[in-house]
């Protein structure tokens, strides 16, 4: 019996695991498509080959070295005195452009450069020990100072303790002398009165001016009257010579004694004031005045005396660091004043040629107004604007071909120069202008802001395994394929969905990095009503490597798909 039970249930196993197997065929196993919806199937097999993911963006061409020239050290309102150039020019660094008036910073200049030469002196004046000369004149000053405070104090004791005994001398003696000038006045007022007597009395008798007056009256005109008419008249000059220089000494001597006599009036009157002045405790005025001269006399003694010491002692180091500071200062001026004078030129700062000119001749310039535009048309680069959901595949040096829309069927070679750090906001997205070297076009005519399209290579993939892009699937969150098998127990054209992982993928083919080996079939379903890959194949969003189109900007850019391994 149980030999029967054990057989029974040997019999349902073997039922159980090829019924299991049969159902785990069918599932498995994808069905092929109906030939009535029109689609196709092609079995592709797995290869290896290189691989290339490439980004294609938009840029403009830039020159590497461009400039917009302005007077940019100007002060105020100016007038542009010449403009040397036209667009088109080309010109040489350093070659003058352009130029204002440059009067009144030539003049700032010759003033900085003597206020430089001046606290150069004080500097060195400064450091240089003293000679013998100084010394010999700050103690002469010391000798005048203190002399000088002897004199002071000398008329302040004289204020402060007056000579009364001497000022009553004084006095005493100008009486005396007011009493003999008095006596001398009286007695030439008496000598010049009987002078004037005996003038009187001599004129009265028979003079020799009263016998020429008597002649001069008679009416005779013969040669002997006119001769004793000219001795009388010299006889009377003779005679009034002595009596007219008597009378003028006389008078003099008058004149003399009243000039002493008011000086001796005066004298006396000084001496009674400072008398007087003294006994009552002297003039606050001048007393507060010596006081100050005292004092004043004291201050310059110090004043020298610490002249005399700073000359022993030499400059202190703080004074020594406020004037090399000072000069220090001056210096910066005088380099200021330099580079102000030499920006009344507008220069070339490289090689390059005139692009636009922006002011005329004669115009009225400030500091920043634009004069003209540059730029070295012998070295260009591209500049891409590239999304921020782009840029992180980007890094320097990698391959770039260029093409140009002026120049169809032409194709260069550049490099990524250099991923700037900070972007720009462009509609809502932020754009990264990135430069990119251009090789091989220096013969082509070309202009700066020529449209540009670049493909960067941002990834390689050498002896990788590929499958088309259309073969691809998603499911469950993954990819796989339809792998054909052949095996007796199944159908002829068999397949199987295989899980993969990918790589990258240039739109064609993608890389496989796992899953798959090579010489493996895989199958490419596709159904004839379909436009694109219903499978979310690259290049569509959710695919291996699809990117957001680029939002905004001057330059927009198509990124073709790339590999999952971008993500």
């Amino acid at each position: 019996m149980s030999k029967v039970i054990r057989a029974v249930l040997g019999m349902l196993v073997i039922v159980g695991l090829a019924a299991g197997g049969y159902w785990y065929t069918q599932n498995r196993i994808a069905p092929k498509p109906s030939p009535a919806s029109g689609g196709f199937t092609q079995v592709v097999p797995v290869r290896q080959g290189n691989l290339s993911s490439t980004v294609s963006v938009v840029g403009q061409l830039e020159a590497v070295q461009s400039a917009d020239l302005a007077f940019d050290r100007i002060s105020g309102t100016t007038k542009l005195v010449s403009l040397k150039v036209k667009p088109g020019n080309t010109v040489t660094a350093t070659q003058v452009l352009a130029t204002v008036d440059p009067a009144s910073y030539q003049q700032a200049l010759d003033q900085a450069k003597s206020a430089l030469q001046a606290a150069e002196k004080t500097l060195v004046d400064l450091k240089t020990p003293p000679t013998a000369l100084k010394i010999a004149q700050a103690d002469l000053a010391i000798a005048k100072a203190r002399l000088q405070i002897q004199q002071a104090q000398a008329a302040l004791d004289k204020l402060v303790h007056p000579d009364i005994p001497s000022l009553e001398s004084a006095v005493a003696a100008a009486q005396s002398a007011l009493a003999k000038a008095q006596a001398d006045v009286l007695a030439q007022q008496q000598n010049t009165a009987g002078k004037d007597q005996l003038a009187r009395l001599l004129t009265a008798e028979a003079t020799p001016a009263a016998l020429y007056n008597r002649l001069a009256a008679e009416t005779y005109s013969d040669p002997y009257y006119q001769d004793r008419l000219e001795l009388a008249f010299n006889k009377m000059m003779d005679a009034a010579d002595p009596r007219v220089t008597n009378q003028v000494q006389a008078q003099n001597n008058a004149l003399q004694a009243q000039v002493t006599l008011r000086k001796s009036e005066k004298t006396l009157a000084d001496a009674q004031a400072a008398l007087a002045k003294a006994q009552a405790g002297g003039d606050k005025l001048a007393l507060a005045q010596a006081q100050v001269a005292v004092q004043e006399a004291q201050v310059a003694l110090l004043t020298a005396q610490d002249a005399r010491t700073k000359l022993d002692a030499g400059a202190d180091p703080s004074t020594l660091a406020t004037a090399q500071a000072d000069l220090d200062k001056k210096r910066l001026a005088l380099s200021d004043a330099q580079a102000n004078l030499a920006a009344t030129q507008l220069r070339a700062p490289f090689d390059a040629t005139v692009l636009a000119t922006h002011a005329n001749p004669a115009a009225q310039i400030t500091a920043g107004t634009a004069i003209l535009s540059l730029a070295n048309l012998k070295a260009l680069q591209v500049v891409a604007a590239i999304d921020e959901t782009t840029i992180r595949r980007i890094a320097a040096d990698q391959d770039v071909t260029i093409a140009f829309d002026a120049f169809p069927g032409q194709r260069f070679r550049g490099k990524v120069l250099a991923i700037p750090l900070q972007g720009a906001l462009q509609g809502g997205v932020m754009v990264y202008d990135v430069p990119i070297s251009l090789t091989g076009a220096d013969k082509l005519p070309l202009l700066v802001g020529m449209t540009a399209n670049a493909q960067i290579q941002v990834a390689q993939a050498a002896n990788a395994l590929l499958v088309p892009t259309m073969a691809l699937q998603r499911a469950g969150g993954q990819y796989q394929v339809l792998l054909q098998v052949t095996d007796p127990g199944l159908p002829e054209g068999a397949t199987v969905a295989v899980p993969v992982e990918v790589g990258l993928s240039d739109g064609v083919n993608t890389q496989i990095t796992s899953g798959l080996k090579p010489g493996d079939q895989v199958v490419v379903q596709v159904d004839a009503t379909q436009t694109t890959n219903p499978f979310g194949a690259p290049g569509t969003p959710g695919a291996p490597g699809a990117q957001t189109p680029p939002q905004g900007g001057d330059r927009q850019q198509q990124n073709r798909p790339a590999g999952a391994g971008g993500r």
